[in-house]
């Protein structure tokens, strides 16, 4: 969890949409370059039809499609013509002052008054409609002093049918600024990100059954506070709502409550919250839960209630802590022991992703219960996290002990271990499900320390368990492979990816 302005920035950074300006050689001259061999020769790509040549405008960073009404008249026509993109650190540089003391700290020496007029001109003098604005460096100068800039660039994007707006209050320490109530007018919106607002306007005056994000299918909040109510209000005020992103919200809602017939995955990243309650979501997905919060900062006792109501389509779910996270389907708690029945298990789910301290007896003994409440599962992650305080480890008679597990006996096909260190109570654990899962045909075992010297030695650490006259699964293809980790870890983008069958599989 980042404690430091810097820190927080730099979490919200690479969770928002990038723009779809930066997200690949967005100049001109590497447009042209692309079909003028060697720099000259004929111009092919104004031969292009005026909607692929409006598209191109589209992706390049809005000085660079300045630049291209200096092409040809007929450039000179597409640019009003094409909907905006903006992305306000293209041009951040260009009012950056001299930084006499060297120490690479320029952010304070910035002309916040020239930035922000010139944001004003580029919005008030396009004539829309606005594709894509991403505000990350000027919202909290435009949002000062009553906030009369930013509530105009509100009114030009409800009036200029704006489709993805980012906007991220930074710098906000300590964060003190409300977000102006005109962000509830922008009805065209499909996707919202908003970041480091101390307060989401109060929702009580909406008009009751209104639908305010008609068009809204992606919503996130970043380091926002907002409380339930309003929450509640907004997934009400969102008819065709699929994703919906928190983010670093360890102050407000205390409660999340969702409530929708439209919403397909929901992302509680790094984020705080008394409850999160899947109450009514029948086109639920995906529940993607992440915290790497030391248990120290939250203190000992500290625990998210995460209770699984009415998700008939909910496949995909994790990271289960047993150390963060209270379990409850329906109106079951699941303490260590619970039987399974058809009141405490979700068979829907296909994919499961845990997290679990091996060295802390009590969490692992919590394993097998979590297993039998998901009997489908057909791809099991875990991840193994250090213990602070190790309380003892669990030896094999007691997963020998273990009574049936279904998902194990008849649907389990892969097993992904993740943070590998050769402990014995790993070990163990992997043994144990080599024993019990009759249909597993591949495990893959990814090494915490990222060496991938170390791939061998381990490798031949688990040949027995694959060679094991105790296997369960008589597949002839069955394999454990070892990996290092290979630096790429899990992220927020990974993770929210849709199109992925898996979002833990990185």
């Amino acid at each position: 969890m980042p404690a430091t302005m810097a820190g927080i920035m730099r979490a919200i950074l690479a969770c928002v949409p990038a723009a779809p300006s930066s997200t690949g050689d967005g100049s001109l001259s590497a447009a042209f370059s692309s079909t003028c061999p060697g720099g000259g020769g004929e111009d092919r790509i104004s031969r292009l039809p005026d909607a692929l040549l409006a598209d191109i405008v589209s992706r390049l960073p809005v000085k660079e499609a300045a630049r291209t009404a200096a092409i040809s008249p007929r450039w000179r026509r597409l640019r009003p013509s094409t909907p905006l993109v903006l992305d306000d650190t293209d041009i951040f540089d260009d009012f950056a002052e001299a930084d006499d003391d060297d120490d690479g700290d320029t952010f304070g020496l910035i002309d916040w008054r020239a930035l922000t007029n010139t944001l004003s001109r580029i919005l008030s003098g396009h004539p829309g409609p606005f594709r894509c604005v991403h505000l990350t460096t000027a919202c909290n100068y435009a949002s000062a002093r009553g906030g009369s800039a930013l509530v105009r660039w509100l009114h030009l994007f409800a009036a200029k049918s704006i489709q993805e707006l980012v906007l991220i209050n930074f710098p906000n320490w300590p964060f003190k600024n409300t977000l102006p109530a005109e962000i509830l007018r922008v009805a065209s919106l499909r996707r919202l990100y908003l970041g480091l607002w101390d307060k989401f306007p109060d929702t009580n005056d909406l008009p009751s059954g209104a639908h305010v994000f008609p068009h809204l299918a992606e919503l996130g909040f970043c380091k926002t506070d907002i409380k339930t109510k309003d929450l509640d209000r907004l997934l009400q005020c969102s008819p065709v709502l699929e994703k919906l992103a928190l983010i670093l919200c360890y102050d407000t809602p205390r409660n999340v409550r969702v409530r929708s017939r439209s919403i397909r995955c929901v992302l509680f990243w790094m984020s705080l919250a008394d409850a999160l309650a899947v109450v009514v979501a029948p086109c639920l997905e995906r529940l993607i839960l992440w915290n790497d919060c030391p248990g120290a900062w939250l203190g000992k006792d500290f625990r998210t209630r995460v209770k699984i109501g009415y998700a008939p389509e909910l496949k995909v779910l994790g990271y289960l802590e047993p150390s963060f996270h209270v379990l409850e389907i329906g109106n079951t708690v699941i303490e260590f022991g619970t039987r399974p029945s058809p009141t405490t298990t979700i068979p829907s789910v296909k994919i499961l992703a845990l997290r679990v301290r091996f060295g802390v007896r009590k969490e692992a003994k919590m394993l097998p219960t979590f297993l039998r409440c998901f009997p489908n599962v057909e791809t099991l992650h875990v991840m193994s996290a250090e213990a602070d305080e190790p309380t003892g480890k669990l030896n094999f008679k007691f997963w020998h002990d273990v009574g049936p597990i279904k998902c194990l006996q008849s649907h389990t096909k892969k097993v992904v271990f993740k943070n590998f260190r050769g402990n014995r109570s790993e070990v163990v654990f992997l043994r144990f499900v080599v024993e019990r899962a009759q249909l597993l045909q591949k495990m893959v075992v990814v090494l915490a320390d990222g060496d991938p010297a170390s791939e061998e030695r381990v490798a031949a650490k688990l040949k027995t368990l694959a060679c094991s006259t105790k296997r369960a699964s008589r597949d002839s293809k069955f394999s454990i492979l070892v990996r290092s980790s290979g630096g790429s870890d899990w992220s927020f983008r990974a993770a929210s990816n849709l199109s992925k069958s898996d979002p833990f599989d990185s």
